[in-house]
C-alpha cells in the first residue's frame, strides 16, 4: 500500500476574539452532522505571538477501495484578521481528478476559506460571461497579476467554451473560470507574452510544481484531456516541497515523517490521557485568561478616579437634559416638518403656474408682434408644447428643426434623466429652453446681418427673456450667464464644463460653457442645460451639455 500525498494552503476569515477555537469548534460540529468521515483534535500550542492547532480527518472512498488521511493545521498571529491554514492529505491510491477534494469533504470551503491566491475555494466553476467592460478590466488586472506571480500555489483553468465532459475545479488546488471572448481579450492585455489565454482552454500550473501549462485549442475542448491534466497536476504536487512557512512546523513535519495509515499504539489508559491533555489545555487557557483579567483590573483601577469625575459631569448634564420637555419638542418638530412639506408642494405648484404664465406671455408677445410683420416669431410662439417620450428624441427634434442651435451635447447624461418621475416635466422645460435659445439667436443674428444694433433687449439671452421678446418661453429666473467664482477658478470644475465647439469659434475645438439654464433649481439631480452664445461670431448658440447638475466644490 503506497502513500500518495498532496498539500495546499490559504487563508480563512477570523471569528470572534478566539478565532482558532471558533474554527475548530465549527469543523468538529460539522463532523457530528456527517457520518462519512472522522475527526480528531490533536491539540493546540503557543509560539511567541502566534497560536496553532491541528485536526486530523479520515475516511474511505471508492466503496472502500482506498483510504484518505488529512492533517489540517491552523495558525493565527495576534492582531491579524485572518487565519492561515495548511491542508496535507494522503491517499492509499494515486490522486485523480475524480477523487473528492479533501477541502470539500471536511467543509473547509464553508468557512469562507480562500487559496494562497486569495480566490475563494467554494465555487467549482466561476462564470465570467456578459460582464461590463469596467468589471472585466478590474478583475482581469487582479487575475493577470496572480497568473504570473511566483507565490501562486494553486492552478487556474481558463475555459472559453464548454468541454465535451463537464470539468469542475478541485477546491483549494484548481480554480476554474468560464470566460467569454471579451474577458479573454481583456485578460490577455494584462499578461505578458506567453501567458495569453487561447480560444479553447489553458491550465496555468503553479511555478512551484515545475509543470508546463496544459493548452487545448481544439474545438470542442476535450473534457477527458482536461481531467487528465488535472490528474497529472495532483500527482505532481506529491513531489513538490512544502512552503517555507509550513515546512518546519513540528506537527506538519512529524506528519510527513510518518505513515499516516499506520495504526497508532494503544495506550493503557487512552481515555485518562485524553482527559489529562484536555485538562492541561484548559488550565493553560484559564491561566491566560487570568493574566488578561489581572491586567484589565489594574488598568481599571488606575482609571477609576478619572471615570468617577466623568460620571459626575455626565450626571449633572443628564439632570439638565431631563428638565427639557422632549415630547413637546418632538411635537413641534413634526408640525414644522408638515409645514415644510406644505411649502414645498406650494412652491412646485407656483413654479408650474409661473411656467404656464411665461408661455402665455410668449404667445401674447407673438400676437403683439403680428402688427410688426413678425409672422415667423408669431407662428413659433403659437405652437403648442410638444411631448417627447425621451431626451434622445427631444435632442433629435431640436437638431432637425432649431437651425440657429449647434447641439454638441453627449446623449448619455440626458438619457439617465429619462428614468426620473419628473422626466416629462423636465423634457417640456428643456424644449421650451431650446426654442427660446433658437428664437434669441435668430432675432439677434437677423439684426446683426442687417448691420443694425440689437439693442439692450437682445444683448444676451437673459435680457431676451427678461424683456419678454417674441419666442421667449422660459422665465429669466432660471437663466444664469456664468458660474460662481469658485467654479470658474477651479481647473477641475472648469474642465467639467468644457465641451466641443466649431474650430471657427475656438481653434482648440473646445470651449468653456459657464452659462446654463436650470430645469430644476433645488432638488437633486437638479438638471442643467449648459450653452455658449456665439451669435457675434458664427451666429450660433451651442448646447454642450444636458443632464444632471455638474460637480461643484460642495458636491464633489
Amino acid at each position: 500500500m503506497g502513500v500518495h500525498r498532496i498539500w495546499h494552503h490559504g487563508l480563512v476569515p477570523t471569528e470572534g476574539k478566539r478565532p482558532l477555537d471558533a474554527l475548530r469548534s465549527r469543523l468538529i460540529a460539522r463532523q457530528r452532522q456527517h457520518d462519512d468521515y472522522t475527526v480528531a483534535d490533536l491539540g493546540s500550542s503557543d509560539d511567541g505571538g502566534s497560536r496553532r492547532c491541528d485536526l486530523k480527518f479520515g475516511w474511505t472512498g471508492g466503496e472502500g477501495r482506498y483510504s484518505v488521511q488529512v492533517l489540517l493545521s491552523l495558525c493565527y498571529h495576534a492582531g491579524e484578521d485572518r487565519v492561515a491554514w495548511l491542508l496535507a492529505a494522503a491517499c492509499t491510491r494515486a490522486w485523480r481528478s475524480c477523487h473528492e477534494a479533501p477541502a470539500h469533504r471536511i467543509g473547509l470551503e464553508e468557512l469562507g476559506a480562500s487559496g494562497s491566491d486569495e480566490i475563494p475555494i467554494e465555487a467549482p466553476v466561476l462564470a465570467m460571461r456578459g460582464w461590463s467592460r469596467k468589471e472585466c478590466d478590474r478583475v482581469a488586472e487582479l487575475l493577470g497579476e496572480a497568473l504570473v506571480a511566483d507565490w501562486r500555489t494553486s492552478a487556474v483553468l481558463m475555459l472559453t467554451e464548454p468541454p465535451t465532459v463537464p470539468v469542475d475545479g478541485w477546491p483549494g488546488l484548481v480554480n476554474v473560470f468560464d470566460v467569454d471572448d471579451r474577458f479573454r481579450r481583456t485578460l490577455n492585455q494584462h499578461v505578458p507574452l506567453g501567458y495569453e489565454v487561447p480560444q479553447g482552454a489553458r491550465l496555468y500550473a503553479p511555478l512551484c510544481d515545475q509543470l508546463p501549462d496544459f493548452v487545448e485549442t481544439a474545438s470542442p475542448v476535450s473534457g477527458e484531456a482536461l481531467q487528465g491534466a488535472i490528474t497529472r497536476l495532483l500527482q505532481t504536487r506529491g513531489r513538490t516541497p512544502l512552503p517555507e512557512e509550513w515546512a518546519e512546523v513540528p506537527s506538519v513535519k512529524a506528519w510527513y515523517a510518518t505513515d499516516p495509515f499506520d495504526a497508532p499504539e494503544r495506550e493503557p489508559d487512552a481515555e485518562l490521557t485524553e482527559k489529562l491533555d484536555r485538562a492541561e489545555r484548559e488550565l493553560a487557557e484559564a491561566r491566560g485568561v487570568i493574566t488578561i483579567l489581572r491586567k484589565k483590573s489594574k488598568a481599571e483601577a488606575e482609571d477609576r478616579d478619572r471615570r468617577a469625575g466623568e460620571v459626575k459631569v455626565l450626571r449633572r448634564r443628564l439632570e439638565e437634559l431631563s428638565a427639557i420637555d422632549v415630547a413637546c419638542l418632538r411635537t413641534q418638530l413634526a408640525q414644522l416638518q408638515e409645514e415644510v412639506d406644505d411649502y414645498a408642494r406650494a412652491f412646485e405648484e407656483t413654479e408650474t403656474e409661473r411656467d404656464d404664465l411665461r408661455r402665455v406671455n410668449g404667445l401674447l408677445a407673438g400676437t403683439l408682434a403680428r402688427f410688426h410683420d413678425a409672422d415667423d416669431e408669431v407662428a413659433a410662439a403659437e405652437r403648442p408644447p410638444e411631448e417627447f417620450p425621451s431626451f434622445a428624441e427631444l435632442i433629435g427634434a431640436a437638431t432637425a428643426t432649431l437651425k440657429h442651435l449647434a447641439i454638441t451635447a453627449e446623449p448619455a447624461p440626458a438619457a439617465i434623466l429619462d428614468h426620473h418621475p419628473k422626466a416629462g416635466a423636465w423634457r417640456r422645460k428643456a424644449w421650451d429652453a431650446l426654442r427660446t435659445l433658437d428664437a434669441y439667436a435668430g432675432a439677434r443674428t437677423t439684426l446683426l446681418d442687417a448691420g443694425q444694433d440689437p439693442g439692450p433687449e437682445l444683448s444676451d439671452v437673459l435680457a431676451f427673456a427678461r424683456t419678454g421678446q417674441p419666442g421667449s418661453l422660459i422665465s429669466a429666473n432660471i437663466i444664469a450667464l456664468a458660474e460662481s467664482d469658485t467654479v470658474t477658478t477651479n481647473e477641475r470644475l472648469r474642465q467639467a464644463r468644457t465641451f466641443r465647439v466649431d474650430p471657427r469659434t475656438n481653434p482648440c475645438g473646445r470651449d468653456y460653457f459657464g452659462a446654463h439654464i436650470a430645469l430644476e433649481r433645488f432638488k437633486s439631480p437638479a438638471p442643467r442645460l449648459h450653452f455658449l452664445d456665439d451669435t457675434d461670431g458664427t451666429g450660433t448658440v451651442y448646447v454642450g451639455y444636458l443632464g444632471a447638475h455638474l460637480p461643484t466644490s460642495k458636491t464633489n
